[in-house]
């Protein structure tokens, strides 16, 4: 009998999955799910979503979540949450960072550093010796500029700057906030921002000021510029934690928010001097989860 492999690459904005050995092999996404998320109601809510999602139970899984280290004690309660939530033995399922799941999926060890842009925004890289370096990826509260949370609360705050000063914002910018939101008026804003998930809501937003940025609306180009400035400033960082022996190592620069290609071209021109590749994300890094498995 055909054994079927879950891959799992979860995040603050939704979580990416993978069955092989299934057939047809499948793939699909679900609500957001981190370690803190995981005990609350709305983890173990993504995890009955998950459940539904799946057309066969998996035979074993292995996933990488935010704000895990691998062998800790708090990832092995996150493989025994996995374990009984989806039916599988504990002895079954892996677990580890996102991080070091996202890395391994674009980057040989020392070949690179991780540029990675999703909800929130990190730089990452990690050592022949298995040690790991890092920028940013602090959280929205005090970082991750440049992230799709990080983008969605300059859009507003670009948006609401023009009603403070009586004008009614018009064109691409604000129509695309709009069709999310719901309105423009401050009520039905800040219904939106302080009347659901926090990060998760802001981060709605980022795909709207790409969308604009590619009807040619001048202030979500700058909006994307600001963002490629901040991106770029991380990946500096990292450079200089490394030092001469790794100077100039190439980008692998992947995440949801770095689809968007006016942000991708934005970033070449913030690293002019830097090798990029834009890699997509979701299901090349579920597909290594289940290949490690």
């Amino acid at each position: 009998m055909t054994q079927t492999f879950l891959g799992l690459d979860a995040g603050g904005s939704g979580t990416k999955w993978v069955l092989l050995g299934a057939d047809p092999q499948a793939a699909g996404r679900v609500a957001p799910l981190t370690t803190t998320l995981l005990p609350t109601p709305s983890g173990q809510a993504a995890l009955q979503e998950l459940k539904k999602a799946l057309p066969a139970p998996p035979d074993a899984i292995w996933a990488g979540l935010p704000g895990l280290s691998a062998g800790s004690p708090k990832a092995y309660e996150v493989a025994q949450a996995l374990a009984a939530a989806l039916g599988v033995p504990v002895e079954r399922v892996g677990v580890e960072s996102d991080l070091d799941l996202a890395y391994s999926a674009h980057l040989q060890p020392a070949a690179g550093l991780l540029l990675y842009a999703g909800t929130g925004s990190i730089a990452y890289h990690r050592a022949a010796s298995g040690e790991a370096f890092r920028a940013g990826g602090r959280g929205y509260r005090i970082g991750d500029d440049g992230g799709a949370a990080s983008l969605g609360r300059e859009a507003l705050r670009w948006l609401t700057d023009q009603l403070d000063v009586g004008e009614q914002p018009s064109g691409p910018l604000p129509e695309e906030l709009a069709a999310i939101t719901g309105g423009l008026d401050w009520d039905t804003l800040r219904t939106f921002v302080y009347g659901t998930a926090g990060a998760a809501s802001l981060a709605r937003l980022a795909p709207a000021v790409s969308r604009a940025a590619g009807r040619g609306d001048g202030a979500a180009l700058y909006l994307l510029q600001q963002a490629a400035g901040s991106l770029a400033n991380l990946a500096n960082r990292l450079q200089r934690q490394l030092g001469a022996r790794d100077a100039a190592l190439p980008v692998v620069a992947t995440g949801g928010t770095l689809q968007s290609l006016p942000l991708q071209a934005a970033l070449r021109q913030a690293l002019p001097s830097v090798t990029i590749q834009f890699r997509d994300h979701a299901r090349t890094a579920a597909e290594k989860a289940s290949a490690r498995l």
